[in-house]
């Protein structure tokens, strides 16, 4: 959300009072300042549901706490009792297992879900109900002609959309809990065959098709476009009528163009309802296009190459278990029989569960935008969203005058942009305890969680230079060298800057950037693990990715042309 610079903002100094325990900066999620509208509709929902999904799991955590301290988002792992605490000796801890009741609870819980396998059971449910819920009333959400609805049945119907996002918030977090069998796998690997965790992740390459799909549909465009010499044409200069003027010049692709922005556009650009959804910027998906004649960006080759890796390793792995003990065959076939149905989940419900949600949002918000500024308690329809969500409703039905609030927030909103946050508040509560004295299966489950919470928010990496100050480390994401020149992306309202080919060098991406990756020849990140949304989908793209640099946004110039190696972690200056 962009400060309007047509006039003197003065900036509003925001205090930065952190709540006690130890705070981490949450730029993977949030690498902008808060939006006054998101944090309404957000921070306090993810911190309820996440406790009680934890409580659910058995995790030996309290939650994860989102918090806005000083304008920027942080975060922290909340611990049983709510205090930070250096991790007991082994001995000490043996006891408080056996001897305190909230930790007995939970370890009884974990055990319990195991047994059951509720983890599993989330899948299932996410398949067979979850899933075609969030999509059925997402169609009749969207159907709905807010324009033309009363006051006060707006108002009920902006309610049901909020209620929408809490519900998908809800559904996200309960499908963490199957993200376990990718541990399951990992730890398999690791115990049977001594591979690291990106050798085990090879045998799930080709089956997050959620992330593909959109380039793939794209692709299908392209072809379309290729055949078609006006169109072709008009794709050499997009600006913001060139979707009118191809929609005049070809009917056909016209019409499959709208078909493609209605199934894929409807989507946030990240997990804010400030910057516009895809379908708002139908320039964007056409200079895609125009990236995907140029790149001659092939899906089925791709998607070959992913299945050939995959494959590959499966027959690696197995060709070293043959002459191992028929109980550790089984252990690797249970538990990669478990993770392929896992791991297709975890982008393809971000979509229905956050994503679609949030552009719904968006919209309804918008709406109510448009009704305030109608009302004149705002100058313009975008300033709602330096009000949250109930302030924006009430002022519907009181007719308050809200310029005032609104441009005290643009001059915080001034100041923050101006006033980086620090990478953390508070003292580091040091390493977790050792989960020996655990029973096996919680064990498992404490392990687990900590290598979840390493390989999806990997912290912010710290960097080895050369001598020269030309390279960077990361962590090697996707495998594959490949030098081209970067492009520094800081956040959505810059993809314009994109050109068929390049680095995209990035903080972080949320999952619907993925429609980039067709045109991309390897991504960059400043933050992100192996299991983060980036590296899934540049698996799944098969270019090469190092994630985790820590300041690759701010060491390197768009231009610049670099070498990405996703197998050894490293970027460097080519030349």
């Amino acid at each position: 959300m962009a400060v309007d610079t047509r006039t003197a903002i003065a900036p509003v100094p925001v205090p930065a009072e952190p709540p006690p325990g130890y705070w981490e900066r949450e730029a993977s999620h949030f690498p902008q300042p808060l939006s006054p509208m998101i944090r309404s509709l957000q921070l306090e929902k993810q911190n309820e549901v996440l406790r009680t999904v934890f409580a659910e799991s058995g995790v030996l955590l309290e939650g994860i706490d989102f918090r806005e301290i000083g304008g920027w988002a942080y975060t922290r792992q909340v611990p049983l009792g709510g205090k930070d605490r250096k991790a007991p000796p082994a001995w000490l801890f043996w006891i408080l297992v056996r001897t305190v009741p909230s930790i007995r609870r939970r370890i009884k819980t974990s055990v319990q879900n195991i047994r059951d396998d509720q983890a599993m059971a989330y899948v299932e449910r996410w398949w067979s109900e979850w899933r075609p819920e969030q999509i059925a009333t997402l169609a009749e959400l969207r159907a709905i002609d807010m324009a033309a609805l009363g006051d006060g049945e707006f108002d009920a119907f902006l309610g049901q959309v909020v209620d929408f996002l809490h519900q998908g918030w809800e559904r996200h977090f309960r499908l963490t809990q199957p993200f376990f069998a990718i541990v399951e796998i990992v730890f398999a690997c690791q115990d049977l065959l001594g591979w690291d965790d990106r050798q085990a992740l090879d045998l799930m390459n080709g089956l997050s098709t959620a992330s593909t799909e959109p380039g793939r549909r794209l692709a299908a465009l392209t072809q379309m476009a290729r055949e078609r010499p006006a169109v072709r044409k008009l794709l050499e200069n997009i600006d913001d009528g060139t979707a009118a003027q191809v929609a005049a010049a070809d009917r056909e692709f016209g019409a499959a163009f709208d078909a493609y922005q209605r199934e894929f556009g409807y989507r946030a650009l990240r997990y804010e309802v400030t910057d516009p959804s895809l379908d708002e910027v139908p320039a964007f998906a056409l200079g895609l296009i125009r990236d995907q004649l140029k790149r001659g960006y092939d899906p089925k080759a791709e998607e070959g190459a992913s299945t050939k890796r995959r494959l590959e390793a499966e027959s690696k792995a197995r060709a070293l278990l043959a002459t191992r003990p028929q109980a550790d065959r089984d252990r690797f076939e249970r538990a990669l029989e478990r993770a392929r149905r896992v791991y297709p989940v975890r982008e393809d419900n971000e979509f229905y569960t956050v994503s679609a949600p949030l552009a719904l949002v968006r919209h309804g918000v918008l709406e109510l935008g448009g009704r305030l500024a109608a009302k004149g308690v705002i100058d313009e329809r975008e300033d709602v969203f330096f009000l949250e969500i109930d302030e924006g409703r009430g002022a519907v039905k009181s007719g308050t005058d809200q310029r005032a609030l609104i441009a005290r927030r643009k001059g915080e909103r001034a100041w923050t942009l101006a006033n980086p946050g620090p990478a953390s508040y508070g003292t580091p509560p040091g390493p977790p305890p050792s989960f020996d004295a655990l029973p096996g299966d919680a064990a498992t489950v404490a392990k687990g969680v900590v290598w979840l919470m390493e390989r999806i928010f990997a912290a912010e990496a710290s960097q080895t230079r050369s001598a020269s100050g030309s390279t960077l480390r990361g962590i090697a994401a996707s495998p594959g060298t490949y030098t081209g020149p970067a492009r520094v992306i800081m956040d959505e309202t810059e993809f314009d800057k994109i050109q068929a080919g390049d680095v995209l060098v990035c903080p972080i991406t949320s999952p619907v950037w993925s429609v980039l990756f067709s045109s991309v020849g390897a991504l960059v990140t400043d933050t992100g693990g192996v299991l983060s949304h980036p590296a899934i989908i540049s698996r799944e793209y098969g270019i090469p990715a190092v994630v985790a640099t820590g300041s690759a946004t701010a060491n390197f110039k768009d231009g610049q042309l670099v070498t990405v190696d996703g197998d050894m972690g490293t970027v460097a200056v080519a030349g």
